[in-house]
C-alpha cells in the first residue's frame, strides 16, 4: 500500500482524487486548481487506480467522465437557448432597419441634391 508521506501529500491527495473522479477535472485543471504539479496529480491518480483496483486503459486515464446535467443546467440551457434566439431576432430586425435609413437617405440625397452623410478623412 502507498504511504503519504509529506504534508503536502496529506493534504491535496483525497482531494486530487476527488476532482478527478467526482468533478472529471484533468490532471492539467487540477494542477491549476491546487498546489500541485500536473504530474504529480498524474501519478497519484495511477497511484490510487491500481491499490483500488480500478484498471484504466491509458486513454480513460487522460479522459475522465464529465459528469451529467443536472436538471437545473438543462433548464438553464434550455433558457439560454431561447435567449439566443430571441437576440437574434432583435440583430435581424436591428439591421433591416438600419438598411432602410440607409436607403432613405440616398433617396434624400439624390431628391433634394445635397450631401447628408459626413464625409470621410478630414479636410487638411
Amino acid at each position: 500500500m502507498y504511504q503519504l508521506r509529506t504534508e503536502k501529500q496529506l493534504a491535496f491527495f483525497d482531494e486530487v482524487i476527488r476532482l478527478y473522479y467526482e468533478e472529471g477535472y484533468g490532471e492539467n485543471r487540477i494542477a491549476k486548481v491546487l498546489p500541485v504539479g500536473h504530474t504529480t496529480a498524474s501519478r497519484w491518480i495511477a497511484i490510487f487506480a491500481r491499490e483500488k483496483g480500478k484498471i484504466y486503459r491509458e486513454d480513460d486515464m487522460s479522459k475522465p467522465q464529465k459528469p451529467q446535467q443536472s436538471k437545473a443546467a438543462a433548464d438553464d440551457s434550455a433558457k439560454l437557448l431561447e435567449r439566443i434566439k430571441q437576440m437574434e431576432a432583435l440583430l435581424l430586425r436591428a439591421e433591416i432597419k438600419s438598411e432602410a435609413y440607409d436607403e432613405m437617405i440616398k433617396l434624400a440625397e439624390a431628391k433634394f441634391g445635397i450631401s447628408i452623410r459626413k464625409k470621410s478623412g478630414a479636410k487638411q
